[in-house]
């Protein structure tokens, strides 16, 4: 049969749709149930880095004596800077070089002297530059404002830390841009969000797909027909793909309107989804669709070796976890892998190509070739489940 793969694409996406309370609870509802928890956790959610055993790097201009002891651990790389090297100090910090810039106030160890002395008249600034869109430059500001605070707090209010003439103005010293603060967040959640949802999908369509047929005994009724077992499971795997391809969407909709909610909390936060073009939705449906391929493929497999659709849903539970551990590294990391190598390992390529792409750090060859490697990987997957589904003690065991 010429369209054998395409009547079993239609029998199977009939199935579907033709069920209502399929329909909801798969492509409505995780969408639903993401807005609703991240709106929800929105103004309750923290994050924090440990930063214990990061080395710093620092321009420093003007060092006073009295501030060389605040910097003499060996976390701290200082480099010494002239005022005149502040516009090359600040680039330098946006592209993640240095993660600051510290500029004292010329006579800082005269305001001490002074205030000791009770002559104090005025109070010196000292200005940092950071880039809060870089996590280590975000922990070395905190770390850094909280060491002179210390200071600060010895000899009470001598100097301030960024101190703006006007509050309502821009902060002068955060040097990351709003598209960047967009894409550190993005980078952070959307990954480990889309990959566990995709995952959840292509696990509640696939498993009932073979196991449930095994189960029933329907299954039989299906191999005796005269279509070959290959175009039957590749008219099955892009059935269910289609199918949970709908449910990753409806998740990956959900959370771009829950994050107003989410950092709604934060003045002038500026995060937002316009930074995105269209070349960078198309990259990400484009990698979602090869990793839901590979999902489906996967599942399928499990789920004809599983005797009961019971015994299906255990035996993917273990992938489910090796998805999260794969993932979560994300959320402390937003910069993607630039090496080749690592877009080679199958899922593990799509969540660095997710991060490359929220963060506006894509690499289009990188993202080609880990769509390859998916699409390859289910290749060869269908392959096994043709010889799967060819072998009688594999479909017909109980």
């Amino acid at each position: 049969m010429k369209n054998a793969a395409l009547v079993v694409f239609k029998k199977e996406l009939s199935r579907f749709f033709g069920d209502k309370r399929l329909l909801f609870t798969t492509v409505i509802l995780p969408g639903l149930a993401i807005f609703l928890m991240y709106s929800f956790m929105g103004q309750a959610m923290t994050a924090s880095f440990s930063s214990d055993d990061t080395t710093f790097n620092i321009a420093v201009a003007n060092m006073p004596s009295s501030m060389k002891d605040v910097f003499s651990e060996d976390r701290y790389n200082i480099d010494k800077a002239y005022i005149n090297d502040l516009d090359d100090i600040r680039e330098k910090i946006s592209d993640k070089q240095y993660q600051l810039g510290i500029v004292f106030p010329d006579n800082f160890d005269d305001v001490l002297i002074n205030y000791e002395s009770g002559n104090i008249e005025d109070v010196a600034n000292v200005e940092i530059y950071y880039n809060s869109s870089d996590i280590q430059s975000s922990n070395a500001y905190s770390e850094v404002v909280s060491l002179l605070s210390g200071v600060e707090e010895q000899v009470s209010n001598v100097f301030n830390i960024n101190h703006l003439e006007s509050p309502e103005s821009e902060n002068i010293y955060d040097l990351a841009t709003d598209e960047e603060a967009s894409g550190m967040l993005f980078a952070m959640v959307l990954p480990m969000v889309l990959m566990i949802m995709m995952y959840s999908s292509c696990v509640s369509f696939s498993v009932g797909s073979i196991a449930g047929e095994k189960e029933r005994g329907t299954i039989a009724s299906l191999l005796i027909t005269p279509t070959p077992r290959n175009q039957l499971i590749l008219g099955k795997v892009l059935a269910l793909s289609i199918m949970a391809l709908l449910g990753g969407l409806s998740s990956f909709i959900g959370t771009l309107l829950s994050m107003p909610s989410l950092v709604g909390n934060i003045e002038g936060s500026g995060i937002s989804a316009e930074y995105y073009k269209v070349s960078d939705y198309l990259w990400l449906v484009l990698i979602i669709l090869s990793t839901i391929i590979l999902f489906v493929t996967i599942i399928s497999i499990l789920s004809t070796l599983a005797k009961t659709v019971k015994e299906a849903s255990s035996m993917v539970m273990p992938m489910m976890i090796l998805v999260m551990l794969l993932t979560v590294g994300s959320m402390y990391s937003t910069d993607a892998k630039e090496e080749l190598y690592w877009y080679l390992i199958p899922v593990y390529n799509s969540v660095q190509s997710m991060m490359g792409i929220f963060s506006f750090n894509a690499s289009p060859i990188n993202i080609l070739i880990a769509t390859a490697i998916n699409i390859v990987c289910s290749a060869a997957g269908m392959l096994i489940l043709t010889k799967m589904f060819n072998s009688e003690k594999v479909m017909f065991s109980r």
